[in-house]
C-alpha cells in the first residue's frame, strides 16, 4: 500500500523516542558500537513495524539484513573530523562541536583518511559483516559541506560566513574534500565501486542552509557545493527547511531531483523547476491530530501545489513520535488509494 496508479508513494519513519516509548527499544552506544547488534536490531524494528502496520505497507514480515558501517548514525562525517559522538537511549547519536573550533576554522584541512581510526573501524566492521551476512553497504549519510561544517565547527563557521567569507569558503572546501575522501576510502573500498569521477549519482544534504541568507549562500557556500556537485552526473538536493528562498540559487547546481521541506512554497519551487522530480516532506507535528478527512485534504493540497503528480516521487514523514496516533499513521499510508478512487 501507500501508492496508487498515477499517484506518488507515501512513507513514514519513526523516531527513536517512539520506539523507546512504544517498545522499550534502546539506542545506546552498546547497540551502535556492535555492527551485528546494530544489524539485528534494525531487522527486529522492521518486524515490529510489520506486526503493527504491515496491512498498510510498513515493515517486513521477514526482513533481510541491511548491514552497514553507520556506527555513528548520521554523524559519520563528524566522527571523521574528530568530534565526540554522544549516544542516547531514545535519540539518534549527536556530535559535539570541536572544542577548538575557532582554531580549526583558521587553518581547516581535510583529515588524512589513511590514518583515520573512523575509517579503519568502518573497514573492519565491513569485513566482519561481509563474513557474517555476505555483504555490507559502505555508503554513509554524507550530508554536505555546510551541513558538516555546522556540525563540526558550530557558530564559528556561521559567523565567518558573514564576517570573513574567505575563511568560510576555505573551510567549506575542506569539508567538501573530506566528503570526496570518504567516498573513495570507505564507500568505494567496501562496495567495490568503479573508482572514477564523476560517479553516476550523488546528493547534497543542506539542512542548515536556512541559517544563512540566499546571498550569503551564493557568495560563500555555493563554491564548495558546486565543486562537490561536479563529482556526480545525477545530483539531488535535500532541503528540509523552506526551500523557496533558495530555489533560484540552487539552479546553478542543476539538481536532477529535489527533496522539498514542509515550510516551502511548493508552487514557487515548481515554477522554478517545472520538470524536476520532487519528494515532499511533511513535518510529523503537522500530521498529529488530523482526522482522515484532514489527512486527505492536506495531501491533496500538496499534490496540487507541487504537481503534476507524475513529477512527485513520494510524500514522506520523518521521525514521527508518539504524538502521531496509530490511526493517523494508517490514514496517511492509505491516502493515495482514497484520492485515486475519489472517496
Amino acid at each position: 500500500m501507500g501508492s496508487a496508479a498515477g499517484y506518488p508513494s507515501v512513507s513514514i519513519t519513526f523516531s527513536p523516542a517512539w520506539w523507546r516509548a512504544r517498545h522499550g527499544i534502546t539506542f545506546g552506544e552498546e547497540v551502535w558500537a556492535d555492527p551485528v547488534a546494530r544489524t539485528e536490531q534494525d531487522r527486529a524494528l522492521r518486524r515490529l513495524l510489520y506486526d503493527h502496520f504491515g496491512d498498510v505497507g510498513l515493515g517486513e514480515a521477514d526482513p533481510p539484513p541491511r548491514p552497514n558501517v553507520e556506527a555513528y548514525g548520521h554523524r559519520f562525517m563528524a566522527a571523521v573530523w574528530g568530534c565526540e559522538i554522544r549516544y542516547f537511549a531514545n535519540q539518534a547519536p549527536s556530535a559535539v562541536v570541536l572544542p577548538d573550533a575557532a582554531g580549526v576554522l583558521e587553518s581547516c584541512r581535510a583529515p588524512d583518511l589513511h590514518y583515520s581510526r573512523v575509517v579503519q573501524r568502518a573497514l573492519s566492521d565491513a569485513r566482519l559483516l561481509q563474513a557474517r551476512y555476505g555483504a555490507c553497504e559502505g555508503g554513509v549519510n554524507y550530508g554536505g559541506p555546510l551541513n558538516n561544517a555546522v556540525t563540526v565547527l558550530g557558530e564559528e563557521v556561521l559567523r565567518a560566513l558573514v564576517e570573513r567569507p574567505d575563511v568560510a569558503r576555505a573551510a567549506l572546501a575542506a569539508m567538501a574534500e573530506a566528503l570526496v575522501g570518504v567516498h573513495e576510502h570507505v564507500t568505494w573500498a567496501i562496495n567495490g565501486t568503479h573508482r572514477t569521477w564523476p560517479q553516476p549519482a550523488g546528493g547534497l544534504g543542506n539542512c542548515p542552509v536556512c541559517m544563512v541568507s540566499p546571498d550569503t549562500y551564493l557568495d560563500a557556500v555555493l563554491p564548495s557545493d558546486m565543486w562537490y556537485r561536479s563529482r556526480f552526473n545525477d545530483f539531488g538536493i535535500h532541503h528540509c527547511g523552506a526551500l523557496h528562498p533558495y530555489a533560484e540559487v540552487y539552479r546553478r547546481l542543476r539538481p536532477c531531483a529535489l527533496d522539498v521541506g514542509w515550510l516551502s512554497d511548493r508552487r514557487h519551487v515548481r515554477r522554478t523547476y517545472p520538470e524536476t522530480p520532487m519528494s515532499l516532506m511533511v513535518e510529523a507535528s503537522a500530521l498529529a491530530g488530523r482526522s482522515q478527512q484532514q489527512v486527505d485534504e492536506m495531501v491533496a493540497s500538496l499534490l496540487e501545489e507541487a504537481g503534476p503528480a507524475s513529477l512527485i516521487t513520494t510524500i514522506w514523514v520523518a521521525e514521527a513520535g508518539t504524538e502521531v496516533a496509530d490511526n493517523t499513521v494508517r490514514n496517511f499510508m492509505t491516502v493515495m488509494s482514497r484520492l485515486a478512487s475519489g472517496a
